[in-house]
């Protein structure tokens, strides 16, 4: 028992520091996908018909792929279109894990905002109007303010949902946790201890949001109405 304790001692640097880039990864995801939520919420809210499809079609693609295939291709198959080694050498990899997750992930967040924009009480918006304010104004000052406090325990699930779609960039030789706990692996040749270790650290980051979760929810909740 001693030295399965010390196997994980051993590599606990390694695999904090892997813990670390999950959660780098994961909070880049998650600012870049709730942009790219917000945008393509408001393309599918748009009462112009191209603006709309164009919304429904994002997210009914990247829905609709398996995460994995969405890295695979960003990864593999897009610099066969387009010259990203050049561009983002020598940060492709990273850059290349970021963009799979991020457009992955915002089709799913935007659903969560349009969600929320949709709560509100279409009598906000004709108020607004009443008193001469544009819709940019209206979206701006009345709609979103309010939209994102509904939005937040959502945004945070998705958020801990983000942390484990990280552990797929292992398949490109991201070092997050599940990479560093394969490469402990590779040479220690204890699986036991190490995933245990690598279990416990997704556990600790998972619980500790969700619980962060549980007090949004409490603190931002408001009238449905």
């Amino acid at each position: 028992m001693s030295n399965s304790f010390n196997v994980i001692w051993q590599n606990a640097p390694q695999l904090i520091y892997g813990a670390k880039l999950t959660l780098f990864y994961s909070l880049a995801v998650i600012a870049i996908s709730t942009v790219l939520g917000l945008i393509f919420a408001l393309l599918k809210i748009s009462h112009r018909p191209v603006l709309k499809k164009i919304g429904e079609g994002y997210v009914s693609v990247f829905r609709g792929l398996p995460l994995l295939v969405e890295i695979f291709y960003v990864y593999f198959a897009l610099p066969m279109i387009l010259p990203l080694h050049k561009w983002f050498d020598p940060y492709f990899t990273p850059i290349a894990g970021i963009l799979a997750l991020s457009l992955n992930e915002s089709a799913y967040i935007t659903e969560i905002i349009r969600a929320g924009i949709l709560s509100i009480n279409k009598g906000q918006t004709e108020a607004a109007y009443s008193i001469g304010m544009t819709k940019y104004q209206t979206m701006r000052y009345i709609i979103l303010p309010q939209a994102f406090k509904r939005m937040i325990p959502p945004i945070v699930n998705q958020f801990i949902q983000t942390i484990k779609d990280t552990s797929l960039l292992s398949v490109i030789s991201i070092s997050e946790l599940t990479r560093q706990g394969q490469l402990i692996i590779s040479t220690t040749f204890q699986s036991l201890q190490i995933w245990t270790a690598v279990a416990v650290l997704y556990l600790v980051m998972i619980y500790t949001l969700t619980g962060i979760s549980g007090y949004l929810e409490r603190r931002f909740k408001i009238d449905k109405s």
